[in-house]
C-alpha cells in the first residue's frame, strides 16, 4: 500500500509559501504521492515538472463532477488516476431536482474519465449520514462510481469505519486516513494517526484485506508544526501498513 497526502491538508502552508514548499515537505517526509484540491494557478506542465522535481505521484484529486472536464489537461498531463467528488450538500441528495442535476454532471464526467481509464468516486463527510441516510451508498450505486471513505467523517456520524469499509467492500477505492480526538472532534486538533479515537489499526488491516492501493492523509486542524506531524504520521502508518 502506497501512502499519500491530501494537499487540502497543507493549503495555509500554500498560501503563504506556494506550492513548491508544500510539495517539498510531503517529499520530506517520505511520501509517496499527493491527492490534490486545486493546482495552485500552475499550468499542467509547470505541476508536472514540480511533482518530477520531488519524485511524487499526482495520483489523485478532489474536483466536483461539473468542472472534471475544464481540468482534464491537469488530469491528462499528471497522469491522474482517481478523481473524487469532494462534497455535495444535503439538499443536492434531497431536493429530486438538485440530485437528478448532480447525478447528470456525475455521469457525464464518468464518461469523460472512464475513456480513460480514471476511477470517479465521491468523499463524505458526516453529512451523508445524518438521520439514519446513506447518501454515500446511494450516489456510488446510482451513479455506478465508487467511495473514497474518510474514516474520519464516519466516525463523527457515530459509524464504526471498519465496519463501513466493509460495507462498502466492491465499491471502495481509497481511504481517507483522518485521526479523530476522543472528545469533540470536529473542534479539536486531530492527534498524530494511530494516536486517536479511530480504530487505525482495524482501517489498515482492512484496506490490506480489500488490496487498496492507497491511503491518503487528510488533517483539518494539526495539534503541532506540519513537518513534524507528517514525519511522525507517516512513522505510525508504515507500522500499521504492515
Amino acid at each position: 500500500m502506497k501512502l499519500g497526502v491530501q494537499l487540502y491538508s497543507l493549503r495555509e502552508r500554500a498560501e503563504k509559501e506556494g506550492a513548491e514548499k508544500v510539495l517539498s515537505m510531503v517529499a520530506e517526509a517520505g511520501y509517496d504521492g499527493v491527492e490534490f484540491a486545486g493546482f495552485y494557478g500552475k499550468t499542467p506542465e509547470e505541476m508536472k515538472a514540480l511533482l518530477a522535481a520531488y519524485k511524487l505521484e499526482g495520483i489523485s484529486a478532489h474536483i466536483r463532477p461539473e468542472a472534471v472536464e475544464e481540468n482534464l489537461p491537469y488530469i491528462d498531463a499528471l497522469g491522474i488516476k482517481y478523481v473524487f467528488i469532494p462534497w455535495a450538500g444535503t439538499e443536492e441528495f434531497e431536493t429530486p431536482e438538485k440530485y437528478e442535476a448532480l447525478l447528470e454532471a456525475t455521469r457525464r464526467a464518468k464518461t469523460l474519465l472512464d475513456e480513460r481509464g480514471i476511477v470517479f468516486g465521491y468523499h463524505n463527510h458526516a453529512h451523508e449520514y445524518a438521520d439514519g441516510n446513506d447518501y454515500i451508498g446511494k450516489i456510488v450505486r446510482d451513479a455506478g462510481i465508487r467511495a473514497e471513505l474518510d474514516v474520519f467523517w464516519a466516525t463523527v456520524a457515530g459509524k464504526d469505519a471498519v465496519a463501513e469499509m466493509r460495507r462498502l467492500q466492491g465499491a471502495l477505492a481509497f481511504v481517507h486516513i483522518k485521526e479523530a480526538a476522543a472528545e469533540d472532534p470536529v473542534q479539536n486538533p486531530q492527534p498524530i494517526v494511530g494516536e486517536g479515537a479511530v480504530d487505525m489499526k482495524g482501517v489498515f488491516a482492512e484496506a490490506a484485506a480489500q488490496s487498496i492501493p492507497w491511503a491518503v492523509l487528510e488533517v483539518e486542524h494539526f495539534p503541532c508544526g506540519e513537518e513534524e506531524y507528517l514525519k511522525k504520521s507517516l512513522l505510525n502508518m508504515r507500522k500499521l501498513a504492515k
